[in-house]
């Protein structure tokens, strides 16, 4: 139990800092995906870029490519924390 807990708790937050990472850098890959792609009249010639929306989904800014930013730092901190107390834990498992 004691292994466990020394062990399991820096390990655990390691991999949910990876996956909340990970999470973060597609939701941000598909928001700059997406940047350049909005409805409305006009699109190439050949296309059916007519729009789909009531008000043809021009309005706004379109998406952020930001904002996926808190997540991607949440992840990074997690992992780092979860490292140092990995760290941490086998050097007081050592001079124990």
């Amino acid at each position: 139990m004691d292994v466990a807990l020394r062990f399991g708790l820096p390990v655990l937050l390691v991999v949910i800092g990876a996956v909340v990472f990970v999470w973060g850098r597609r939701q941000r890959e598909q928001a700059r995906a997406d940047l350049g792609s909005k409805g409305g009249f006009g699109g190439p010639p050949g296309t059916l870029d007519i729009g789909t929306e009531v008000g043809f989904g021009v309005e706004g800014a379109g998406p952020d490519p930001a904002a996926a930013q808190p997540k991607i730092l949440s992840g990074l901190v997690l992992m780092a924390a979860g490292a140092a107390l990995l760290v941490i834990m086998s050097v007081w498992q050592l001079l124990s």
